[in-house]
């Protein structure tokens, strides 16, 4: 996995001298790459197993679980021969199409936010949590929509995740949460009380909500039916002084020139609460990427705050950060290819 992280950020490296030097499609070939890593993938993630399994197996438990509209892509795949191997190419086209546009539509500075989906593992996570990140990428891909006011459109790519994760019906509300203006103080005491008692009110949750929603089959897990996930908490520590130093930023030196800045600040936000509430208790954790993806659009607005020099230092420091946390996670991880698609 070293490897191949560093291969990517030569590839990135590479894109951009050939966009400066006007290359033809550098972009392009560069997501391609995305494509192939992650189409190619073999036995890679957690849940790897478990999808190849519901393509194989259409009428095994786990594909009944699935959405329909799984049924129907895995359905039309196995009719034109593909073997499991065209269930992971295809999700990671649709993946990769997604992030690129709504990158490219919303970043201020392409090369920094495709750096930062490689780093913070974004890129990684899609190898394995893969029904619920189309949907993710779906909604980034949409997000201009919310940013300009157009919530009906919002709604239809809201209902079109929805069909790849259900989660999405779940998650809206907080999105739209996200378009309010909050005194920084509130946001602030938010991220500090998920930080502290983050356990206690997943405490509650477990204690009050969860039975509620078992009893009409919404939700039949607890928390010891999974593996944290997580290690030492550094990460954790991590993410909440990068976030409390960007809403410290955002207080004292509000950006001029781009007018949703508030509404990333608060997608980020909503995220590491989340991610602070439901830290212990991953199937639920998992539900932050609907919002921390936005990190890496918002620091590139974040760099706008220091002169040119200050820049480079910010950037290279959250690059070292993002990359010694991915590489401790992936280390010991192997990366294999397949490319038996027939």
């Amino acid at each position: 996995m070293i490897g191949l992280t560093l291969f990517l950020l030569f590839s990135i490296l590479l894109t951009w001298c050939g966009t400066k030097l006007q290359v033809p499609l550098a972009k392009q070939v560069f997501v391609f790459l995305l494509i192939l890593i992650l189409g190619l993938r073999h036995d890679v993630g957690k849940d790897y197993p478990t999808y190849e399994l519901i393509y194989n197996v259409p009428d095994s438990v786990q594909a009944n679980a699935t959405e329909p509209v799984w049924h129907l892509i895995n359905y039309i795949l196995r009719y034109l021969g593909f073997q499991a191997r065209g269930f992971f190419f295809f999700t990671s086209v649709a993946l990769m199409i997604c992030f690129y546009k709504g990158i490219k539509s919303m970043s201020s500075n392409f090369y920094i936010s495709v750096t930062l989906f490689v780093l913070s593992g974004f890129y990684f996570e899609s190898a394995n949590i893969v029904r619920q990140y189309v949907a993710i990428a779906l909604l980034f891909y949409a997000f201009p929509y919310l940013l300009e006011g157009k919530i009906r459109k919002y709604m239809v790519w809201i209902l079109l995740a929805a069909l790849f994760h259900t989660s999405a019906l779940l998650i809206f509300p907080f999105i739209l949460l996200s378009r309010l203006r909050y005194p920084p103080i509130l946001l602030f005491s938010a991220l500090i009380i998920s930080f502290l008692w983050g356990n206690s009110l997943l405490n509650i949750l477990i204690n009050y909500v969860m039975p509620s929603l078992a009893t009409f089959n919404l939700y039949q897990y607890g928390v010891d039916d999974f593996e944290a996930g997580v290690s030492s908490g550094a990460l954790k520590i991590f993410y909440n002084i990068l976030i409390v130093t960007i809403l410290f930023l955002y207080t004292y030196k509000r950006p001029k020139n781009y007018p949703y800045f508030h509404i990333l600040l608060n997608m980020v936000i909503i995220g590491m609460i989340l991610y602070n509430t439901f830290y212990l208790f991953q199937p639920a954790r998992r539900l932050y990427l609907y919002f921390f993806t936005y990190l890496i659009i918002l620091i590139p607005y974040c760099a706008e705050y220091f002169k040119k020099s200050s820049q480079y230092i910010m950037i290279g420091i959250t690059y070292l950060a993002f990359l010694l946390f991915l590489l401790k996670a992936n280390v010991a991880i192997p990366y294999d290819f397949d490319i038996s698609f027939f």
